[in-house]
């Protein structure tokens, strides 16, 4: 039975109380990343529970569902758990609740080794003091992408996975390195171009990977650099590198998986499938369609006037553009199919503007002013089907505009 003075001591401090208020009954594995959220907020206060160390320590910890994987009765006689450091229970940390949403649904395994619960608790805690808010918001806006692709994938590789069973058998020393090798930001970025701004990274636990776990659980950081140009990160769960928890165990269902931890599973199957089966899996997750021009937020031209300098669009008007299609394939998308309707010439390469575009997101981020150069190229010149110069801009209406 829950020890409700125990926990009622707890809830006044920092840590529980800057997240509480989100704490919601609900799934687990929700595939909206509010409900889920706040589905493992309440989790968090439920499963709070008070242990003692080797040295008689009492601690704070998390009270993990499964149970130590133990067939010889040798092991530990405590539930598997995640200590809170004091550190982190004197802080507030109201986005507590979407790393635990993030980490996926592996944090819900049920037969852990204490190394791997170790490793849990390293990426969970041991993570910077810096919000991720912005890769909540992008990955929650490329969830059903990331989804598909991982489906995509996993449908191809479970016909070929007895190939990987086998070198996994045979201790194969490539095999072990490409599942739990670290993915570098250009290969995310290749595979997941959305995220590309936040410069992402993918990391495996290194004391996890001395113990030559790519037959268990994995676990992984994902980094990067947020809007204000600090490092964060947060923790992520994959499950084992069998044909049962990849393609069959429900608790890894790939329509209930979180957004981060389908983006790792995707990179990891597709590096596996490269590099050891057979068949074209080299996807890339695919943004969502871009939405299309409303009155709320349009392309437009304006003529260049003989005797008077090139007409420039405003830093505001970049801004919006950049806020309203982060996406450079999608913003690329609209400018092409803006000239098209108005046969209008564009003055740029796509290769240019997707550079420019991805240039001028990444100083948005980081709360810097973007630069001319690259504003002249996102929203940039044209020739249109009566021989005038006209440069793009972007349109938006007021506050006072849209309430109305």
């Amino acid at each position: 039975m829950e020890d409700r003075s125990f926990v009622a001591k707890l809830l006044p401090m920092p840590f529980f109380a800057s997240f509480i208020g989100r704490a919601r009954p609900g799934s687990l594995r929700s595939d909206d990343h509010v409900e889920r959220a706040a589905a493992w907020a309440s989790w968090a206060i439920s499963a709070l529970t008070e242990m003692s160390g080797l040295s008689e320590r009492q601690y704070v910890a998390l009270l993990l569902d499964g149970k130590f994987y133990d067939p010889k009765g040798t092991g530990p006689k405590v539930r598997p758990h995640l200590e809170i450091p004091a550190r982190r229970l004197a802080k507030a940390d109201a986005e507590f609740p979407d790393r635990l949403a993030l980490m996926g649904n592996g944090l819900s395994f049920p037969w852990w080794l204490v190394p791997e619960v170790t490793a849990v608790r390293r990426a969970l805690f041991n993570t910077p003091d810096t919000s991720i808010g912005d890769l909540v918001e992008v990955l929650a806006a490329s969830a059903d992408p990331l989804r598909s692709a991982l489906r995509e994938m996993s449908q191809l590789a479970a016909g070929q996975w007895h190939v990987i069973e086998s070198l996994l058998v045979a201790g194969d020393d490539s095999l072990a390195h490409d599942a739990a090798g670290d993915f570098s930001p250009e290969e995310v970025a290749t595979y997941f171009p959305a995220g590309a701004t936040l410069n992402l990274e993918v990391s495996y636990d290194v004391k996890l990977r001395d113990r030559g776990s790519a037959r268990r659980v994995g676990v992984w950081q994902l980094s990067g650099i947020n809007a204000a140009g600090e490092r964060f990160s947060v923790g992520v769960v994959t499950p084992r590198l069998t044909a049962n928890s990849l393609f069959r165990d429900p608790l890894f269902s790939i329509e209930t998986e979180s957004a981060a931890a389908a983006l790792v599973r995707g990179l990891l199957l597709r590096r596996l499938a490269e590099h050891h089966l057979s068949g074209q899996m080299n996807a890339t997750v695919h943004s969502p369609a871009p939405v299309e021009e409303a009155p709320k937020a349009w392309l437009r031209t304006v003529v260049a006037q003989p005797g008077k300098k090139l007409p420039e669009a405003s830093m505001a008007a970049a801004v919006h553009f950049l806020q309203t299609y982060p996406v450079a394939e999608d913003a690329w998308e609209l400018l092409e199919r803006a000239a098209a309707k108005s046969s209008v010439l564009l003055t740029i390469t796509r290769d240019g503007f997707l550079a420019a575009h991805k240039n001028a997101l990444r100083y948005l981020r980081r709360a810097e002013d973007v630069e001319r150069d690259d504003v002249n190229i996102i929203l940039p010149l044209g020739w249109d089907d009566k021989s005038r110069v006209v440069r793009y801009t972007f349109s938006r209406p007021s506050a006072e505009e849209e309430a109305q």
